[in-house]
């Protein structure tokens, strides 16, 4: 009998990502590879397994049948290698290796890079990945077992899933300077229906967390003329006048000391959410990661 070519883990982990991603660009940058070679990868795994793996149609990647199957055992021949590695790495009985994480936009931005400093500061033989997305999709890369730790801006209640409150963000207006909110320290809550707003994407926590308490105030849903992917084009289409947003305090101190951006309060309204910590309940922690975990829970007054 014919023997099948091998295929490689690298393939895999990039099958997985387009199978969880429904996206070939999306599983590009997730595993920093060009698009055109995450294709190829996906058209040599196709030929070896001697099945189609996606279905193509405008644009939507899905699984077929053939391609379901195989994502079951997909997942299990890279946990297997995570669980081999960890094994080996656990015991040395010292912290080294690689430390896969994900952040949602704001945690990934401007809270990791920090924590990353100050425990490699401790673990300098320690190699950092982090893996952004918005806090939908980092939640999901936790509960596939794609990372071990995440750090997005959002509650979480899911089965299987860890969540910990690490830190609060403050969440404010903000607006041009020319426009008639620049110079006020608060603005009333029915000011906001007035105005044509510019927001991430659903599924971003900081849309996810504006929502739920302008809903709890008894406020109305935001005029949402613009939909934007990442913080920074709400902050570039804010300055270039196409409306005003809520965005994280943290995204816009350098904007604010410029005089780029104008920021203000909501009277009688608490627009702070909390960034949370995730784990898998179901799956045996990395020493790597363990470490890292209490290296955080150490850091929660100062995040």
């Amino acid at each position: 009998m014919k023997s099948r070519p091998d295929f490689s883990l690298r393939q895999i982990e990039v099958f997985c990502q387009v199978a969880e991603l429904r996206s070939f660009s999306k599983a590009a940058n997730a595993v920093f590879l060009s698009q055109p070679t995450v294709s190829e990868h996906m058209a040599a795994l196709e030929r070896t397994v001697s099945n189609r793996l996606f279905d193509r149609v405008r644009g939507a990647v899905s699984l077929t049948r053939a391609g379901q199957v195989f994502y079951e055992h997909a997942k299990r021949m890279l946990q297997m290698q995570r669980d081999a590695i960890r094994a080996l790495d656990d015991l040395k009985g010292a912290v080294r290796g690689q430390l896969d994480l994900g952040g949602s936009t704001i945690p990934g931005t401007y809270v990791l890079p920090g924590l990353i400093r100050t425990f490699r500061e401790a673990h300098s033989d320690v190699k950092v990945t982090i893996r952004c997305g918005d806090s939908s999709e980092i939640v999901e890369m936790v509960a596939s077992g794609r990372i071990e730790l995440g750090i997005v801006g959002s509650k979480v209640k899911r089965r299987g899933i860890r969540a910990e409150e690490i830190a609060k963000d403050e969440l404010v207006v903000i607006c041009p300077p020319g426009h008639a909110w620049a110079k006020k320290r608060q603005i009333e809550p029915a000011d906001l229906a007035k105005e044509q707003f510019v927001m991430r994407e659903h599924g971003s926590g900081t849309r996810e967390a504006v929502e739920k308490q302008l809903a709890e105030s008894g406020v109305g849903p935001l005029q949402v003329s613009v939909e934007v992917g990442s913080t920074e084009e709400v902050k570039e289409s804010v300055k270039a006048g196409l409306g005003v947003s809520i965005v994280s305090r943290r995204a816009i101190g350098t904007e604010l000391g410029a005089g780029a951006l104008a920021a203000a309060r909501v009277r009688g309204m608490d627009l702070s959410r909390g960034l949370t910590l995730i784990s898998s309940d179901e799956r045996t922690m990395s020493g790597i990661s363990r470490a890292f975990m209490e290296h955080v829970e150490a850091q929660k007054g100062s995040l």
